[in-house]
C-alpha cells in the first residue's frame, strides 16, 4: 500500500487515519513500481518510502507495514498493520507494466481487517546515462476502485477509483572526486493523484493530492566493489534514510473540530537498511511520523523483493520485446 492508498483511508475512516504513513508505499505496502534498478555501476534497492527510478522484472511478497495512530484528542488511537505484494513486468527495456495491491490490511483497538484495491501502473524510462548513474522515469497508475473488501466490511476498500501521475528521478556519485563520496546516491519521486469521483455516497470528499519523497543511499556494495573491500558481513548492505510527504490540495472537506484537519501535510522519514542478494532482496524502515496527525510513534516497513532477471533471465525474467535488461549485482 503506498501513500495515496493510505492517505485515502486517513480521510475516510478516522479509526485508521494514521495507516497511510507506510509510505509511498508499501507497499506496504509496495506501490506499483516497487523494484531494484540498475544504471552503469550503480545499483538503486526497492526503497521502501517512494519507488526507485527503473523497470525491472521482480515480486516483492511480502510487504509489511505497522504504524500506531493518535487521536486529535491526544487519545491512543489504534495499531495498523499491513501486508500487501507486487509483480512487476518489463514489456521492453524501459517500458514495464506493474499489478500490485496493499493486500490484506488488519487492526486493533478496535479490531477489523478488510482487503486494499487492485492497483496497475505502467512506467516509462525518459533517460538514462550509465557513466553519470542518472536517471528520469515517469509513471501512470490506476487504483481500481471497490476490487478490495466491500463496504460492509470493517475495513472496506475505497468505492471509487483513482488516477495517479508519478515522476521519478535518480543519481549516484561514483564520478565525484573523493573516494568517500562515490557510494552516495539519492532518488526522489513526485505523484499527483486525482480521485475519479469527486464524493462518497455518505457526502465525504475525496481530495487530490500531491506526495512527495526522497531517499540518500549510501552504498557498501558500491564500495566494495569500486573503492575498497570491505569485510564479508558489509558487502552487500545499502543503509539510507528515507522520507515521503502527502499534501491534500483540493477538492477538502471543512475542518471538523476535535478531528486533524483535511488540509495537514502527513508524513514520515527514518534510517533504513537494504541487503542485495544476487537473487532478492530484503529491506527494513524505522518510520517515525512527522506529526501527530502521521502517527503516535515509530512503525515500521519491511518487503522481502524477488529478482526475476537473475532467478530466471531467460524466462520470466527478460522483456517481452527487445534485449534483455542489465541484472548483475556484483
Amino acid at each position: 500500500m503506498n501513500a495515496s492508498l493510505l492517505m485515502r483511508a486517513l480521510r475516510r475512516a478516522p479509526k485508521i487515519r494514521v495507516f497511510f504513513a507506510c509510505g509511498a508505499a508499501l507497499l506496504a505496502g509496495v506501490s506499483p513500481g516497487r523494484a531494484h534498478t540498475i544504471v552503469g555501476d550503480r545499483v538503486f534497492p526497492a526503497t521502501l518510502t517512494v519507488d526507485d527510478p527503473g523497470v525491472n522484472d521482480e515480486l516483492a511478497l511480502p510487504s509489511f507495514a505497522y504504524m500506531a495512530s493518535a487521536n486529535a484528542d491526544g487519545s491512543p488511537g489504534s495499531f495498523n498493520y499491513s501486508l500487501g505484494w507486487e509483480y512487476s513486468k518489463t514489456i521492453t527495456s524501459a517500458l514495464a507494466l506493474y499489478v500490485g495491491s496493499g493486500g490484506y490490511n488488519w487492526q486493533t483497538r478496535p479490531s477489523a481487517q478488510g482487503w486494499s484495491n487492485l492497483e496497475t501502473q505502467l512506467k516509462y524510462v525518459l533517460w538514462q546515462d550509465e557513466k553519470a548513474e542518472a536517471i528520469v522515469a515517469t509513471a501512470v497508475s490506476y487504483d481500481w476502485g471497490n476490487t478490495g473488501s466491500p463496504q460492509s466490511a470493517s475495513l472496506p476498500s475505497d468505492p471509487f477509483s483513482t488516477l495517479t501521475f508519478k515522476l521519478y528521478g535518480g543519481k549516484g556519485f561514483g564520478d565525484a572526486a573523493a573516494d568517500w563520496m562515490k557510494p552516495l546516491a539519492i532518488t526522489g519521486e513526485f505523484d499527483a493523484r486525482f480521485p475519479m469521483v469527486a464524493s462518497n455516497a455518505d457526502g465525504s470528499l475525496n481530495p487530490t493530492s500531491v506526495t512527495y519523497g526522497a531517499t540518500l543511499q549510501y552504498s557498501l556494495l558500491y564500495m566494495n566493489s569500486h573503492v575498497k573491500e570491505l569485510p564479508e558481513m558489509f558487502r552487500r548492505l545499502i543503509p539510507a534514510f528515507e522520507a515521503v510527504f502527502t499534501t491534500p490540495i483540493g477538492n477538502l472537506a471543512p475542518n471538523t473540530p476535535g478531528q486533524f484537519g483535511t488540509n495537514v501535510t502527513t508524513g514520515v522519514v527514518g534510517p533504513s537498511l537494504y541487503y542485495m542478494g544476487k537473487y532478492f532482496e530484503v529491506g527494513v524502515m524505522a518510520q517515525v511520523p512527522v506529526n501527530s496527525a502521521s502517527g503516535a510513534h515509530i512503525g515500521l516497513l519491511a518487503v522481502v523483493d524477488f529478482f526475476l532477471d537473475d532467478i530466471a533471465p531467460d524466462t520470466l525474467g527478460k522483456p517481452l520485446f527487445g534485449p534483455a535488461l542489465a541484472h548483475s549485482h556484483y
